[in-house]
């Protein structure tokens, strides 16, 4: 009888202790998974500070080109409300609009208009961005007002856009005064719009 009480209680220790390993090697897997989780944020997070820093610097050259362009430069800010948004040109009809945000949880709409001259001899778009929550969509208009195109930025990804088109006689619906639409929903992220016509 206290062989058959040994043998039980020894059973019933192996049972414990084989329980307290595996819960010891479950744990043990869930740091393991944290600090893997850690190592896949730390990551995204320099790949995001990679594309900032890419996209201040593609902004910086804009602004040296647009003014190195411009003969007589001009400089027309549109005021307190869009106060992200500046006119580059001079005399030589070369016209530049740039509009840059940092959105956080943010939700709005914005429109705006960019005139492209008639003796705008070729006018160059360019949309960037991304978004770490949210989507942030812009539709630019031409000034037929046919959507000429619509780009999505969105948390799968950044986004680098642009188009540039010669205008002549054949495509002249493409001078005058385009639209932006800017929409966000619940966006969290940065965006880049350029535009240009010369």
């Amino acid at each position: 009888m206290i062989t058959s009480l040994f043998l039980v209680f020894n059973t019933f220790s192996s049972l414990a202790q084989t329980k307290e390993k595996e819960e010891k090697k479950k744990q043990e897997h869930l740091v393991q998974e944290k600090i893997e989780a850690e190592k896949r944020i730390a990551l995204e997070e320099k790949i995001h500070k990679g594309e900032l820093e890419r996209a201040v610097r593609d902004a910086r050259e804009a602004y040296t080109e647009a003014w190195t362009t411009a003969r007589d430069p001009m400089i027309l800010s549109t005021g307190s409300d869009l106060n992200n948004i500046y006119f580059i040109g001079g005399s030589q009809s070369s016209s530049t609009l740039q509009y840059t945000k940092n959105v956080k949880e943010a939700s709005f709409s914005k429109r705006f208009g960019f005139e492209i001259e008639k003796d705008a001899r070729r006018a160059s778009i360019n949309v960037s961005g991304m978004c770490k929550k949210g989507e942030i969509r812009i539709k630019i208009i031409m000034p037929s007002g046919k959507t000429y195109t619509e780009v999505l930025i969105d948390e799968y990804g950044s986004v680098n856009w642009s188009k540039t088109f010669t205008i002549d006689e054949d495509n002249g619906a493409k001078t005058g005064e385009w639209s932006f639409q800017v929409t966000a929903s619940d966006a969290t992220g940065s965006f880049k719009l350029l535009l240009r016509s010369y």
